[in-house]
């Protein structure tokens, strides 16, 4: 058991971590415009935390079959304390990370949208000249040059 608790300490750090990344993602997915290298990164990084997580949870699970014990430890008072915590943060970052699902599926519509109305566009619209004169569709000369 002396293994059992920093394994659950990390476990929550990267919690805490991860907490904090979907914070960020969630107010940059708020605002109108995305800056897609920043978004990038933050999810690069949120990767990287949850590789970290799931390698944890592992070794958690391995320590528990040798020391012959099982979450959440009603047993033990720290780590009961601790697996609490993990379970706490595990929610909040639940609840973020359907806060970010909603925001992308928005972003994604509106794309959409955005192509659509591009898409739709008459090949007819008017066009203004300098002179303030309108024509239809794109005029100009044509040139056939060989060299």
């Amino acid at each position: 058991m002396n293994k059992l608790y920093p394994i659950l300490t990390q476990i929550k750090t990267s919690l805490e971590e991860l907490e904090a990344i979907l914070l960020e993602e969630v107010s940059q997915l708020g605002r109108a415009c995305i800056n897609p290298v920043s978004l990038q990164v933050l999810t690069d990084s949120k990767s990287k935390l949850l590789s970290a997580i799931q390698y944890y949870d592992e070794l958690r699970r391995q320590q528990e079959q040798l020391s012959t014990v099982a979450a959440p430890y009603s047993g033990q008072v720290k780590l009961f304390h601790c697996w609490q915590q993990i379970n706490e943060k595990v929610k909040s970052t639940k609840e973020l990370n359907n806060k970010v699902e909603s925001l992308l599926q928005d972003h994604m519509q509106k794309s959409a949208h955005r192509k659509k109305v591009v898409e739709h566009v008459d090949n007819t619209a008017t066009l203004y000249g300098s002179a303030g004169e309108s024509a239809l569709g794109f005029t100009g000369h044509r040139y056939n040059i060989s060299i």
